[in-house]
């Protein structure tokens, strides 16, 4: 029975699909899920930063608040209304008009004089009430003594009604049922967050006469999370802010399903227990209403030092979710291509290969059955057409050799082995540059997709680093972010110089002055201080074809590879001369480093493997693709502790040039 063979086609489909499929699915995995955890650390990051702008935008009401005071209390009007009994009528009106001018052309709340002895003298917002004692808060107490103080307050129903009649009704809020927050205990809030600032009022000798308190209550005033939202996220829908009297909204642009602001509604429990109850910044995930957001929230204290509110800002979760999405698209994409570009020529190749090999089988039955066997026609310029020659050969010593029949078959069995041999390296150098052209599709369409969103988000985060004051605590995670984007932007250069290999513009040059000019600038990068550069070449003219800019960016690679692989500083050699036998130049670069691993040394031009904490793995995959394409061979030769040798072989002559590079490691 004969046995049931795989055709050689469908084993070079498979043989060339599978590691290149698996690499490909490796590669979506693990970028889907870095770049997908990038982009989520990176947005909590933005979102801490928002959380800052808001911080100082609340403290400014704050700041503008004390400045009102502050100015207010300088008029003369002001301690006379205290210090003076004798004023007239007329002066007095003149100071109340004033204080009510100045509570409607900057929107206060309320405004009013108190004396030295904390009984108020005159409510601008309610001048039906005063006589009563306010000696007992302590922003006021503390104007007294001379101090400018400013600070959030909590006041109740009745305070609210006493500063302002209208006060108390604005404060009233409705509290609503929220998803993942407390269960509604009480139907409303009827207290109020105020931003309060006292000012002392100083008699012309200089003695505290009494105070002038301002306050501005955030309850269903929008003013200062509009402003955030305005300052923050530039645009409306962006991001959202929200201010919180304990963890009932009191103020905010979330909105609900009706498209309405969702004031009274609740914090999560989750972020109330960390924030209200334990009075710590909390920043992650949070569902917001009935989405989920990229949240950031601290405490607002009062000038006790107790937790009485919050401050939130956030972004939507879901511009996130349809990037990472749109990411796995473009991943599937990319494999289906690869694998239909795989399919179509593993099958082409096959086919080819399978043809002739399939007639010099059928001769070779025909042969051992005793027939006459004819020549056999390979229209091949391969390793197949030379297999069939040799077997035509074979055939025709056959013929006339009867009496050497023994010798001749094991001598045609042991050439006949070797063409075996070389269709198999023939067939594994093919899978290698279709993994290889595989690879380059996939650099080439990372870097493109990659270049336009990091441009974005480099530009943002040095926008951001600019903004910042380098003495600021929040400094250091912006400049981290510089760094990371700038590293990725070189990764993705160098990805695109991988996809770019083969690409030539020869030139006749000189390798002295093109030595020279990379060690002269090559200072720019690195300090060359505490090295000692010797320079062999000087004295020879070496002149070569070859592309000029693609085996500067080799010898620059090998060159600040020698001097980054000596951190303390010594001597690095190179060396350029011709091997007048072979028609070639030689070029080496010697460092006195620690040197190569040997177990390293057969990985060290495999794309994405690196030995340095930030490399990219990239250069000398690239290096050796520059040098294959001018037909050279480029060389290490280290062991550990004694430096590196790294040499590079190359034609003068493009003409010249051979068919296959060899990387040759150090034994």
């Amino acid at each position: 029975m004969q046995r049931v063979r795989t055709p050689i086609r469908r084993k070079l489909i498979f043989a060339t699909l599978t590691p290149l499929c698996v690499a490909i699915l490796l590669s979506w995995l693990i970028g889907s899920l870095l770049i997908t955890d990038r982009i989520y650390r990176q947005a909590q990051q933005k979102v801490i930063g928002d959380l800052n702008l808001a911080r100082k935008v609340y403290q400014d009401e704050i700041n503008h608040l004390a400045s009102i005071v502050r100015v207010a209390g300088l008029m003369p009007s002001m301690s006379d209304h205290l210090t003076s009994n004798h004023l007239t009528s007329s002066r007095h009106s003149l100071s109340e008009k004033a204080l009510q001018q100045l509570l409607h052309e900057e929107q206060l709340s309320f405004l009013n004089i108190i004396d030295n002895s904390g009984v108020v003298h005159y409510r601008s917002a309610n001048p039906g009430r005063h006589g009563d004692r306010l000696d007992g808060d302590p922003l006021v107490a503390r104007a007294l003594k001379g101090e400018l103080l400013g600070g959030a307050q909590v006041y109740s129903s009745e305070r609210l009604a006493t500063e302002n009649p209208e006060l108390a009704e604005r404060a009233l809020t409705a509290i609503k049922p929220t998803p993942r927050a407390r269960a509604v205990s009480n139907e409303s809030e009827r207290r109020g967050l105020v931003l309060v600032a006292v000012a002392p009022l100083l008699a012309p000798d200089g003695r505290v006469v009494g105070a002038l308190q301002a306050g501005f209550m955030l309850n269903g005033d929008s003013r200062v999370v509009d402003t955030i939202t305005r300052i923050v996220f530039e645009r409306e829908g962006g991001g959202a802010a929200t201010v919180f009297l304990g963890d009932v909204r009191i103020a905010t642009n979330v909105r609900d399903q009706a498209g309405e602001r969702a004031t009274g509604t609740l914090m999560s429990v989750e972020v109330a227990r960390d924030v209200l109850s334990r009075g710590k910044l909390w920043s992650d995930r949070a569902f917001v209403l009935s989405n989920w957001y990229i949240s950031a929230y601290e405490p607002i204290r009062d000038p006790s030092g107790g937790v009485i509110g919050a401050l939130y800002v956030g972004m939507p979760e879901q511009p996130l979710l349809d990037m990472r999405k749109n990411l796995n698209l473009i991943f599937a994409g990319v494999l289906l291509f690869v694998t239909l570009i795989g399919i179509t020529l593993s099958t082409w190749i096959g086919s080819r290969l399978a043809q002739p090999v399939r007639a010099l089988a059928d001769a070779a039955r025909r042969m051992a059955s005793g027939e006459l066997v004819g020549p056999i026609l390979v229209r091949s310029d391969d390793e197949i057409g030379l297999l069939a020659d040799e077997f035509n050969a074979m055939t025709r010593e056959v013929s006339t050799l009867n009496q050497t029949l023994e010798q001749k078959v094991v001598k045609r069995t042991r050439q006949l082995e070797e063409k075996s041999q070389q269709l198999l390296d023939a067939q594994k150098e093919l899978a290698r540059s279709e993994r290889l052209a595989g690879l380059g599709l996939l650099a080439a369409g990372v870097a493109h997709e990659i270049n336009n969103p990091l441009a974005v988000i480099r530009g943002n985060a040095e926008l951001l680093q600019i903004a910042i004051p380098k003495e600021s605590e929040d400094r250091e995670e912006v400049d981290a972010i510089v760094e990371e984007a700038i590293r990725i932007g070189r990764i993705v250069k160098n990805l695109g110089a991988f996809s770019r290999s083969g690409l030539q513009r020869l030139s006749h040059f000189s390798l002295g002055p093109l030595l020279d000019g990379i060690l002269d600038q090559v200072g720019h990068q690195i300090s060359l201080e505490r090295y000692r550069v010797v320079r062999n070449y000087w004295g020879r003219d070496v002149t070569m074809e070859g592309d000029e800019d693609q085996l500067r960016q080799v010898f620059t690679n090998l060159i600040v590879n020698g001097l980054q692989a000596m951190p303390e500083g010594g001597e690095l050699v190179v060396d350029a001369e011709p091997v007048d036998t072979e028609g070639k130049v030689r070029v080496t670069v010697c460092d006195q480093g620690s040197g190569i691993r040997e177990e390293d040394l057969g990985r060290l031009f495999t794309p994405f493997f690196s030995t340095k904490p930030q490399g990219t793995g990239l250069g000398l995959a690239v290096s050796y693709g520059i040098v294959s394409d001018h037909g050279g061979e480029i060389s290490v030769s280290s062991s550990a502790g004694n430096g590196a040798v790294f040499s590079v072989l190359l034609p003068m002559s493009q003409n010249m040039k051979g068919s296959v590079t060899q990387v040759t490691p150090a034994p």
